[in-house]
């Protein structure tokens, strides 16, 4: 059962701000974006569906290419709170909006490529999600962290990770929650473009459900 928030939620409000929308089309102004204290060029969203938001981190790691998140519309504050297979399945069946169980995987595999195949300097990247404040979480709403990488620099031709200069500390810094930065509203926008490309090419324009959701969230 989805819980409600006892404290306003960022990722909420930027879920019930933010509709349903083509990537290669942002949406007029609507009460919808209204809600939300920021314009929708702010939110730097590159995919919205019914079930997920895909946007640029604010406050991207350094030491990544891109630093993208997807957060589901509805509230969970984390992954064990998502519905059972069971339940899901019901739920999906009887008409139901949630679609997170169902989208996840699909959704996910689909930012990792759009990555890979936008940037020309990345082949690898992370999925990073945390769940509570022991394990790293700070916004009490579940969210994935999908983090581009650059190629460290070899010191040998080799692809051996032990080839890597202070292989320990590179390892650290990349599971590490590591140093973060502001994105660059310029940098924000090129990066958005190129994705947004991306995504309508490869999801968008071949998935009619989302197309025919326009407008009723």
């Amino acid at each position: 059962m989805t819980k409600s928030p006892a404290e306003p939620c960022v990722f909420c409000a930027i879920a019930s701000s933010v509709p349903i929308f083509d990537p290669l089309r942002q949406p007029g102004c609507s009460q919808q974006q209204q809600k939300y204290p920021a314009s929708f060029d702010q939110h730097n969203v590159i995919l919205s569906t019914r079930s997920y938001i895909a946007l640029l981190d604010l406050q991207p790691l350094v030491s990544s290419r891109c630093h993208v998140l997807l957060i589901p519309r509805m509230h969970y504050e984390r992954i064990s709170d998502f519905p059972p297979a069971a339940a899901a399945a019901a739920a999906a069946a009887a008409g139901d909006t949630d679609l997170v169980n169902r989208d996840l995987g699909g959704l996910l595999a689909l930012l990792g490529r759009a990555l890979c195949n936008s940037f020309r300097d990345v082949t690898d990247f992370n999925i990073i999600q945390n769940n509570g404040p022991a394990a790293g979480q700070i916004v009490s709403h579940v969210h994935f962290h999908i983090v581009a990488r650059p190629p460290p620099t070899a010191t040998a031709t080799s692809t051996s990770t032990s080839t890597y200069p202070d292989s320990s500390s590179y390892a650290s810094l990349i599971y590490g929650k590591g140093a973060r930065e502001d994105l660059d509203p310029e940098i924000a926008g090129k990066i958005c473009h190129v994705l947004r490309r991306y995504l309508y090419h490869n999801y968008w324009c071949h998935n009619q459900r989302q197309r025919t959701q326009i407008g009723k969230l």
